[in-house]
């Protein structure tokens, strides 16, 4: 896997792989909402429930759009009160 991470990190994503994304996307109808959140809540949010910053605005965003729920074998997101985690 850290092969892979690498070789992205030079290269970049092969178009193919964008547009293989963006199709599946559509397909299956995958809405992607913006995130909603002020600073002071990220670094509330980090502090807390001792997250990291891409981890606390999944909780954020969550929290926002009134999502309790998520699926994750992250156990970090057992700390957020207003998530139930199913792994």
């Amino acid at each position: 896997m850290y092969s892979v991470r690498r070789w992205i990190k030079k290269h970049g994503y092969p178009r193919e792989v964008v547009n293989a994304v963006k199709e599946l996307i559509r397909r299956l109808e995958i809405r992607i909402v913006p995130s909603v959140y002020t600073e002071q809540e990220l670094y509330e949010t980090l502090l807390n429930y001792r997250l990291l910053p891409s981890d606390a605005i999944i909780a954020l965003t969550c929290r926002h759009y009134g999502i309790d729920t998520i699926l994750t074998f992250d156990e970090d997101f057992k700390r957020v009160p207003w998530l139930r985690v199913i792994p």
